[in-house]
């Protein structure tokens, strides 16, 4: 079995319009190029849909495609889009990832964005630090995403309204 140690966060860097999933991801991955990639399976482990569902990608067992130096010890997963994470797809990261982090017996320190692993890139246009601070409070909802029991507001947005920014 793999030591996995971290959880590497990407994007499809497709229109925001366009609701693909790991079929279409996979297919680009593996056709030959110019097509594609040429690889022999979907760079990714997971794949989040515009409307928060997962998808399988390659499976857990095998080192993935998507950050060179760190696909060894990682697992990688990806929301589809470019620039608007949705709710749903915020939750749909969140739950993967605590299952990860449970299953690998991983912190939320050990989660990151492709561009903390890679010079040069953007991937996943998510502010990593916010992210991470939100995984760190399961409780609470994601930024810009329902909370557990559907009501989206926080004790904090409570306070700062009552208190004042």
């Amino acid at each position: 079995m793999r030591s996995i140690k971290k959880i590497i966060v990407h994007v499809a860097d497709t229109p925001d319009t366009l609701d693909i999933g790991a079929v279409e991801i996979r297919q680009w991955h593996t056709d030959p190029p110019p097509r594609g990639n040429g690889w022999s399976d979907i760079g990714y482990h997971k794949v989040v849909r515009k409307g928060g569902t997962l998808e399988n990608g390659r499976p857990e067992e095998r080192s993935g495609a998507h950050v060179a130096g760190h696909n060894s010890d990682s697992l990688g997963i990806c929301w589809v889009g470019r620039h608007d994470c949705q709710d749903a797809q915020r939750e749909g990261l969140k739950k993967q990832i605590y299952e990860w982090l449970d299953k690998y017996n991983l912190s939320v320190e050990d989660v990151y964005g492709h561009y903390e692993m890679a010079s040069g890139k953007t991937c996943p246009n998510l502010d990593m630090n916010e992210f991470r601070e939100y995984l760190k409070k399961k409780d609470q909802h994601l930024p810009n995403g329902p909370s557990e029991e559907g009501i989206d507001v926080t004790l904090e947005d409570i306070e700062n309204q009552i208190l004042g920014d």
